[in-house]
């Protein structure tokens, strides 16, 4: 008599139905540690490139401005999914305002171009209660953020940063004052967020 090393069908079938329910706990778990590290990411690109921008500006005693270059560029943005106004996440450019009219001008340098970071991404801007530290004025295309040669801010406000998705303190408000100094908070994120 032959004897043969193996798994029975009952031992396979166990061992699928306990992949399955370990999948299907882990699932939900991936999806908020993905949204969260996107968020965080997302945060920290743009705390980089405010403070590349304000940076490039004293070295080269130059005006460099970062422009929002989505389809919404103007206008304050509610912090829900969706929402009008503008939405930084869909990109922006920092450039050389050598005329301080707020365009990218042929001869201008442009220093940098982020394109879109998706439609889970959402960079909101402007007065709101999703605004922590009180009302902010809008930063968009036609009041966008910039700094002077000597690294104040040409217009101050917040923006405030979430993806789709996330969860706990993994939401952030980047706040410009009028002095040039960047401030990150993290803040909970919201529900409109959360529950998708």
């Amino acid at each position: 008599m032959k004897n043969y090393n193996g798994f029975t069908l009952v031992e396979l079938i166990i061992v699928v139905a306990i992949t399955g329910i370990l999948v299907a706990v882990a699932v939900p778990s991936m999806r908020t540690y993905i949204s969260n590290s996107a968020a965080n990411s997302l945060s920290g690109t743009v705390l980089i490139d405010i403070m590349y921008a304000r940076n490039h500006a004293i070295t080269n005693s130059k005006v460099v401005k970062m422009i929002p270059t989505g389809a919404a560029d103007t206008g304050a943005s509610t912090f829900t999914p969706n929402s009008a106004g503008v939405n930084w996440a869909q990109g922006w450019s920092i450039f050389v305002d050598d005329n301080n009219d707020n365009v990218i001008d042929a001869g201008e340098l442009v220093l940098r171009n982020h394109a879109s970071f998706g439609p889970d991404s959402h960079i909101s801007s402007g007065p709101g209660a999703h605004i922590g530290v009180g009302t902010q004025g809008i930063l968009d295309i036609n009041t966008p953020i910039g700094f002077n040669p000597d690294g104040t801010s040409i217009n101050s406000g917040v923006l405030t940063i979430a993806t789709f998705g996330c969860a706990g303190d993994n939401a952030r408000t980047i706040q410009i004052n009028q002095i040039g100094q960047v401030i990150g908070t993290d803040i909970q994120c919201p529900m409109a967020f959360t529950d998708l």
